[in-house]
C-alpha cells in the first residue's frame, strides 16, 4: 500500500510540474501585454518621497502656505478644458488648479485614478460666483449651481506638475485644443469673482 501511495504521489508531482526538462515557461503573448505608463503634465518632478495628502492638512495648520509633493485620488476634472481637478482629502474634495493655465489635465478617463501633485497649498475664500463657475466647468445641473448662496473658506492647491498613475496619455485629447472663451485664474487671492 505504501508503495502504491508513493507511486501516486510521484505521478502527481511529475504532472504538476516536478519534471519540466525541455518545457518553455515563457507565457505566450507576454511580450504583447501593454504596460500603460504614468502620464505627466506640467513641470517634471520627483514622486519618490511623495507624502499622503493628509500630511498637507497637518502641515498647513502651522503656516499659511505649504509646498511639496503629495499623492491623492482624483474625484473629477474640469469638463471644459482640464484646468482644474478635485481630489479626495480629509476635508472632502479639494480643488487642484493647474498653475496659471500653463498645462491641462485630461477631461475624461481620470476619475478615481491615483495621482501625484506638486506645488503649493493655501487657504482662501471662494466667492459665490466663483463656486458657480466651477460647477459650470463640471457640467453640474442648474439646480446645483443655483443652490450655492454662500462664500466658503477652504484649502486649495496650485499645481505646477501632475502625474496620473496608470493613465494612457495617448488617449488624451489633442493638447492644442482651442481654449478661448474660458478665462479665469486660480492663483491664491484670485477667487474674487473672476
Amino acid at each position: 500500500m505504501k508503495k502504491l501511495l508513493f507511486l501516486a504521489a510521484a505521478a502527481m508531482f511529475y504532472a504538476c510540474g516536478g519534471a519540466h526538462e525541455g518545457h518553455d515557461h515563457a507565457h505566450e503573448g507576454a511580450d504583447t501585454l501593454a504596460v500603460i505608463p504614468n502620464a505627466a503634465y506640467g513641470e517634471a518632478f520627483d514622486t519618490t518621497n511623495a507624502a499622503p495628502l493628509a500630511q498637507m492638512f497637518t502641515d498647513i495648520d502651522t503656516v499659511s502656505t505649504v509646498t511639496g509633493v503629495y499623492r491623492a485620488t482624483i474625484v473629477e476634472s474640469c469638463q471644459k478644458m482640464g484646468c482644474w481637478m478635485s481630489v479626495e482629502s480629509p476635508e472632502g474634495p479639494m480643488m487642484v488648479y493647474m498653475n496659471d493655465h500653463a498645462f491641462f489635465v485630461p477631461k475624461t478617463g481620470v476619475n478615481g485614478k491615483e495621482c501625484f501633485i506638486t506645488g503649493s497649498a493655501y487657504r482662501d475664500t471662494l466667492t459665490v460666483d466663483f463656486q458657480k463657475h466651477l460647477l459650470e466647468d463640471a457640467m453640474a445641473s442648474e439646480e446645483e449651481i443655483n443652490a450655492v448662496t454662500e462664500e466658503k473658506y477652504e484649502l486649495a492647491f496650485n499645481a505646477t506638475g501632475v502625474v496620473i498613475i496608470g493613465h494612457d496619455a495617448s488617449a488624451d485629447e489633442a493638447a492644442e485644443e482651442n481654449h478661448e472663451g474660458h478665462d479665469h485664474s486660480h492663483e491664491e487671492g484670485d477667487y474674487d469673482g473672476d
